[in-house]
């Protein structure tokens, strides 16, 4: 289903959105739209997805994270764990509360959205057969298999791509290191 959204937010920001007078929607593909994007359970899956970076941030790993990019963060951090670990966590708390009072406000805004997107890229007949299509038992079954498959991609692409990527930086570590080199070196000292 994650490509299923990924589909949906490029609908979603795409150039129908961009335009200065989109075209008038039907109140008929408009409700058909939503019982489509309802069907899909595009709602509960944003609210997974949500859920899940929500509880990152409360565990203080997303504010973790951030620190990690600032000169100095890392060492201080592995020096005194014990430390830092309450203060993340009090600060991915406060950074899990904001998030999730952002999101409570604006979700069915969201999945308005897209059931507008799926309304303008697709024809009260087309809309009709994909509800059709969806509550038929092919599509309760790609329904129910999607998050599988998409899951065996997923695993498949880190193993054939994602690990050979790796393995090739490494092998290629010398060059980057010379490619970077001009950034290590001091500035020449004004005369």
């Amino acid at each position: 289903m994650k490509s299923l959204l990924a589909a949906l937010a490029l609908l979603v920001a795409g150039p129908a959105f961009a335009q200065a007078k989109p075209a008038a929607i039907s109140p008929a593909a408009q409700q058909a739209a939503a019982a489509l994007v309802a069907q899909l359970g595009i709602k509960p899956q944003l609210q997974a997805q949500m859920s899940n970076t929500v509880n990152q941030m409360r565990s203080g790993v997303v504010i973790r994270a951030m620190l990690a990019q600032q000169p100095g963060f890392v060492p201080a951090y592995q020096a005194n764990k014990a430390k830092f670990d309450p203060v993340l966590a009090k600060a991915g708390a406060i950074q899990a509360d904001i998030a999730q009072g952002v999101i409570n406000q604006n979700l069915n805004a969201v999945v308005a959205d897209a059931a507008t997107a799926y309304a303008r890229q697709f024809t009260l007949a087309e809309l009709n057969g994909l509800i059709a299509f969806y509550r038929s038992p092919l599509g309760q079954a790609l329904q129910k298999k999607q998050p599988l498959v998409a899951n065996q991609i997923a695993q498949s692409s880190a193993t054939r791509i994602g690990q050979k990527i790796d393995a090739a930086m490494q092998a290629n570590q010398q060059k980057l290191r010379a490619a970077l080199a001009p950034l290590n070196s001091q500035p020449a000292a004004a005369k």
